[in-house]
């Protein structure tokens, strides 16, 4: 295993996913890490843990493997300032000679399409929504971050089920299970209060299972906040259809680490997506790192 090999990464809000292929695009390993998401002021923390979750995958091969181009795709990549500190810094971690970063909508779109139209939703932490239009133009919807987006999102859905939760403990809201199963006595609500200003995103995002589940067992509470969050992804795929010329099928994909992991969830956005006879959705979820390789695959046959 001589020949450099390909590295292509996800860098998301919620973790890291490392792929490594040969040549050719074949995968021979995967690994994830923690959060390589961009945040301004801390690529460095980013690269880092882009980093470490690229060894450990390179640590299983064979003596010798080495890596001739590194492709990632970082939530947060989107302004030219980010993502020149991020490649920098991957550059100086000294995996690849040549590093490439994008977006994580770049590296989704490739995975789905590959250099066809269409529009890919993704909702983990956060929620964008992306479309290659036909004329190769890109068009975006969301992507806003917690406080002026990410409707739909693991983040938006926890932080209602939280407040719901905080709402029904105190009386002034309507009766739901999700007081007992996220704040179940007056020590987590404090808690919840003193540290809300402290808490990372992902942490919030984490109880949209919570909800979720409360949501198919009949609660009615968090069947409003389910519900509504899958019409929020509807909608963002809408807005982008509408850029695409009159009368067009245009293709949708999904992925993101919620609607990956709930299949009730993601059942919940195809169904109104299906909906729409202009839109072919296909329901198998994308594995963004793929198109990262495939991306470092035409830098390689560049090179």
């Amino acid at each position: 295993m001589s020949a450099p090999l390909l590295l292509g990464v996800d860098a998301g809000g919620s973790h890291t996913t490392a792929l490594v292929a040969d040549g050719a695009g074949r995968p021979l390993g995967s690994a994830h890490g923690e959060p390589g998401a961009v945040r301004p002021g801390h690529e460095q923390a980013a690269a880092d843990a882009i980093l470490d979750t690229c060894r450990q995958v390179l640590r299983h091969l064979p003596a010798g493997a080495r890596a001739g181009v590194l492709v990632v795709g970082a939530a947060g990549a989107g302004a030219d300032a980010p993502r020149e500190a991020l490649r920098a810094a991957l550059l100086v971690g000294g995996l690849a000679p040549t590093v490439l970063v994008t977006t994580d909508a770049e590296i989704a779109l490739v995975a789905a399409f590959g250099a066809e139209p269409g529009i890919v939703l993704l909702a983990g932490t956060g929620s964008i929504a992306w479309a290659r239009l036909p004329d190769g133009a890109m068009a975006r919807i969301g992507g806003l971050g917690p406080t002026l987006g990410d409707q739909g999102s693991g983040f938006d859905i926890g932080r209602q089920g939280l407040r719901a939760a905080a709402l029904a403990r105190q009386g002034l809201g309507d009766a739901t299970l999700l007081a007992a199963q996220i704040l179940p006595d007056d020590a987590a609500l404090a808690s919840a209060v003193l540290s809300q200003h402290e808490t990372p995103p992902r942490l919030v995002a984490m109880l949209a299972r919570l909800v979720i589940e409360a949501a198919d067992g009949g609660d009615a509470v968090a069947r409003r906040i389910v519900e509504s969050g899958a019409d929020q992804l509807f909608a963002h795929v809408a807005a982008l259809a509408r850029r695409f010329p009159p009368g067009s099928r245009v293709k949708v994909a999904l992925g993101g680490g919620l609607l990956s992991s709930s299949q009730s969830y993601r059942n919940r956005v195809v169904e109104r997506l299906a909906a729409q006879p202009h839109l072919v959705v296909d329901t198998t979820p994308i594995e963004p790192a793929k198109g990262a390789i495939e991306i470092a695959r035409g830098a390689a046959g560049a090179g």
